[in-house]
């Protein structure tokens, strides 16, 4: 469980990673990294999740730097800045609704009234009254992430993490956990992980909320922008070639404006064509290359 509470940090960028390396048991989950967005709403694709342990301390930053709403990732919790709704948390089972989030409020600032009337807002913000009296052992998934969600947003902190909140859920609870994630929005900025979607879904639609994406693809940075240009059709393809060329294929398509990263080993690509590129430019360099295309095949298809 982690919440905080606010201070005044709406100057400052939403999210700011400069060449950042996380490591953890000594492993590399993230490494050169850098985005940058003033965003109220930032959406992130891919495996994030080297951000999050970073920013519960689960991680280390081995190189650059992170902030959060110009807090230092490892102090954003501490301090108040951010409030951080893991995907999966362990919960105390004994306790009820009302009381966790009482006691989520109570950390945060140590007021005993405050926390109470924090619990009846968010509650009331989110329609958990209902459920108040239920014991956590007694929730089912997507329950639970409403009730990390709230609690992440129970102090107004300036910004709310939320790291992959439809994971695992079937539509109908996906379109309320979206729902609620709207509601975080009305307070705080609101920063929300997910993995690619496909369209329609309710994942689409919780991206297609946000201003600014940023989709991470084996560690390294494939596209950012609108959901408009993230999404765009026929602008990102899965790509397989084979042949003797494959450097010289690589380094032409990133001439050209393309974007690369590494798939499945020697060859295989996502890539991320420039504005106004087609699938053309793919297929004419492979064959100036004499490459022979396994696989070529667009990754959002609108239906």
């Amino acid at each position: 469980m982690y919440a905080a509470e606010s201070t005044a940090h709406g100057d400052s960028a939403t999210l700011e990673l400069r060449a950042l390396g996380v490591r953890r048991a000594g492993s590399a989950l993230l490494a050169g990294l850098s985005v940058s967005t003033s965003a109220a709403r930032v959406g992130l694709i891919g495996d994030w999740s080297g951000l999050f342990l970073a920013l519960t301390g689960q991680a280390e930053l081995a190189a650059g730097t992170a902030r959060i709403a110009g807090c230092e990732l490892g102090y954003a919790l501490a301090r108040g800045c951010v409030g951080f709704a893991p995907c999966d948390a362990p919960l105390p089972p004994s306790f009820t609704i009302a009381e966790y989030l009482q006691h989520a409020s109570r950390l945060s600032h140590g007021e005993a009234a405050r926390a109470a009337r924090d619990t009846k807002r968010v509650m009331d913000e989110y329609g958990l009254e209902e459920f108040a009296k239920c014991q956590l052992s007694q929730l089912v998934t997507y329950q639970r992430r409403a009730l990390a969600i709230a609690c992440a947003a129970i102090a107004g902190p300036a910004v709310v993490c939320l790291e992959t909140p439809l994971r695992g859920l079937d539509p109908e609870a996906a379109d309320y956990v979206v729902r609620l994630c709207g509601i975080a929005a009305q307070r705080s900025r609101v920063i929300v992980s997910s993995g690619v979607p496909s369209s329609p879904s309710p994942e689409r639609s919780l991206l297609d909320g946000c201003e600014q994406l940023f989709w991470l693809e084996s560690g390294a940075l494939l596209r950012s922008g609108s959901p408009a240009q993230v999404f765009a059709p026929g602008a990102h393809y899965s790509l397989t070639v084979h042949g003797a060329n494959l450097a010289a294929y690589a380094a032409a398509l990133k001439d050209a404006g393309c974007r690369l990263s590494g798939r499945n080993g020697p060859g295989s690509y996502w890539v991320a064509l420039p504005e106004q590129g087609t699938s053309d430019l793919l297929l004419d360099t492979a064959l100036a290359l004499e490459l022979v295309v396994l696989e070529l095949e667009p990754l959002f298809v609108v239906r």
